[in-house]
């Protein structure tokens, strides 16, 4: 993922990790494409759209994960992911949260979006929003 917020650094080991453990998924493919097609400049624009959705989320840390302008977030958040990256399933979106505070990259930079504490929050919030009966 290009995400703006991260050491240009690690980028290409994000890539290339990304494609070992996924590279052969419909997902993976899918993004893939779809980057295919798009310029530095406009990678650089979902990158920084979506390091927004992470500031935002970091605003309503102060709220529980399960209040209704916290969840509404989140359904953003895969909204966004799958507007511009992938199909982002409710499992695909449980992953990318336990990955958000699993991969001590990912939590420091989504950290650095939203403030202290932000990845944990986040996850703890998919883990209420795809738990939720009633919105499946």
């Amino acid at each position: 993922m290009g995400f703006e917020v991260f050491d240009k650094s690690e980028i290409e080991q994000y890539k290339a990790e990304a494609k070992a453990r996924w590279g052969n998924t419909q997902a993976y493919q899918d993004f893939s494409q779809r980057v295919a097609t798009q310029s530095q400049e406009e990678q650089n624009e979902i990158a920084n759209q979506l390091s927004g959705q992470f500031s935002g989320l970091g605003a309503l840390r102060h709220l529980p994960p399960a209040a209704e302008e916290v969840q509404e977030k989140i359904a953003a958040l895969q909204k966004f992911i799958t507007d511009h990256y992938y199909v982002c399933t409710d499992e695909i979106l449980q992953g990318l949260g336990q990955m958000y505070v699993g991969d001590e990259r990912f939590r420091k930079n989504i950290d650095r979006a939203g403030g202290d504490g932000t990845a944990a929050f986040v996850q703890q919030v998919i883990s209420v929003y795809c738990s939720q009966e009633e919105r499946m």
